[in-house]
């Protein structure tokens, strides 16, 4: 069973992740591409992590609306980095390129956007419980 707190580490490590895949992909030096491409990867494995372990949070996995909720904003936000990446390449992009700013801005959004509900609906429960 998970426990807030696992679900709160996870979150952290993920929000950790994405600030250093978009401070890596505002650079410009012959690394970036490389350093990229293993944050997405890293980045990629951790939001498998926060669904494996918000499946098993009693708060969320106990409440069908909740759950449901979960796994469509997982759904949307997954969608929305694979389309980004299958559009912008770690080895094809510019970091000069507004039409790869604008994407990456847009899934960095999206990114925030889950987080803030997740840590709400955590926040909330707690509350709840006390």
């Amino acid at each position: 069973m998970t426990t807030r707190a696992q679900l709160l580490n996870e979150m952290d490590a993920i929000e950790a992740v994405a600030r250093r895949l978009a401070q890596v992909a505002g650079r410009s030096d012959p690394q970036r591409k490389h350093d990229l491409a293993i944050a997405r990867r890293e980045l990629a494995m951790r939001i498998m992590t926060i669904m494996t372990i918000g499946e098993d949070y009693p708060p969320i996995r106990q409440d069908p609306v909740l759950y449901g909720e979960l796994r469509q904003r997982l759904s949307v936000l997954r969608a929305a980095i694979a389309d980004h990446q299958t559009q912008w390449s770690a080895v094809a992009i510019d970091s000069d390129d507004a039409a790869y700013i604008a994407s990456s801005n847009a899934v960095q959004a999206a990114g925030r956007d889950f987080m803030t509900w997740v840590r709400g609906v955590v926040e909330r429960q707690a509350v709840a419980s006390v």
